[in-house]
């Protein structure tokens, strides 16, 4: 269960509109609790894959911005609890490409859909302990 203040989502909702068409994407930081993964700020951060055009529908978060905000974090008492990325023109569905690249069970994997520039909704994911796919879990807004 992902557990997610109004607040937050429209922060991860505006960076995959700034981000269109092109796949905006970050860092969920809290806790993980007997709740669920508990959100209590967000990192949106470039998308740096390498080739523009395959931005549409591939996001790659470089190394150096994953590990400072993991510090700034770890400083802060938080940790790296998930990854939200948007799907311009496309549901908020984990796509084959999306397991080949997840790397953590228990991650929350949060996929925003963005039509034509405007965020709609968004659906959040885990990955199977083995790996084989991706699970729906509950988002839970918090005010």
């Amino acid at each position: 269960m992902l557990h997610l203040t109004k607040a937050l989502h429209d922060e991860i909702k505006a960076h995959g509109a700034a981000s269109y068409p092109y796949e905006g994407c970050g860092l969920l930081l809290g806790q993980v609790t007997d709740e669920g993964n508990v959100v209590t700020a967000v990192k949106p951060l470039p998308n740096v894959w390498p080739d523009q055009e395959e931005k549409r529908v591939r996001f790659r978060i470089a190394e150096d911005d994953w590990r400072d905000v993991e510090l700034a974090a770890m400083m802060n008492g938080l940790d790296v609890i998930g990854i939200f990325h948007s799907h311009p023109d496309d549901e908020p569905v984990a796509s084959p490409r999306d397991l080949a690249w997840a790397s953590w069970p228990g991650y929350s994997y949060l996929i925003t859909q963005v039509l034509e520039g405007t965020p709609t909704h968004s659906r959040s994911w885990q990955l199977a302990t083995d790996r084989s796919g991706f699970v729906e879990e509950e988002i839970v807004r918090n005010s």
